[in-house]
């Protein structure tokens, strides 16, 4: 097992499934491993490490036979980034503004506020179509849908209007 720069991969969990058979093995330092003693037929190939992508292999065995598979190559697995800033209608930036996250499939939730500059980020992100949310006291509350690809980032703009709501007081006599 290997990364995508050629260097060996330690501690990846192999796994091989056949008809009557399911053992795994852990890689070693060299990102080597073997099984033995395996009957003639259809087996599958599974290994993974976090933070690579699950990588499977279909294998068909014959009888006495000897498989040298040769270098598998793990791709890493590369998040996202969601980020921008909140302006008024002005284009000025507004602090302190709760911002949260949802995933529509994978359920990611997480919050933030705004800085000083108005900026926000929420990163390490899995591809998903995400919910970004807006919310500050004296303001229309803001939303946006922004779908993510693997690996993705994107950068937003959310402008916040200030609400028309009054408050009126009133005292009894």
């Amino acid at each position: 097992m290997n990364d995508e720069n050629d260097d060996a991969l330690a501690g990846v969990t192999v796994t091989l499934d056949g008809a009557e058979y399911s053992d795994s093995v852990v890689t070693d330092e060299d990102g080597a491993f073997q099984f033995s003693n395996l009957s003639a037929g259809e087996y599958t190939l599974t290994a993974e490490k976090e933070g690579f992508q699950i990588y499977t292999q279909s294998i068909s065995l014959g009888d006495n036979e000897i498989q040298d598979i040769g270098t598998i190559v793990m791709e890493v697995i590369v998040k996202g980034t969601i980020s921008g800033y909140v302006v008024d209608i002005n284009g000025d930036p507004v602090e302190n503004v709760k911002i949260k996250a949802k995933g529509i499939t994978t359920g990611y939730k997480n919050t933030t506020a705004t800085d000083a500059d108005g900026f926000f980020e929420f990163a390490d992100l899995d591809a998903d179509t995400y919910v970004i949310v807006a919310k500050k006291k004296g303001y229309k509350r803001a939303k946006q849908t922004i779908s993510l690809g693997d690996g993705e980032s994107q950068e937003i703009e959310i402008e916040l209007k200030k609400t028309s709501k009054r408050i009126i007081k009133a005292s009894a006599r």
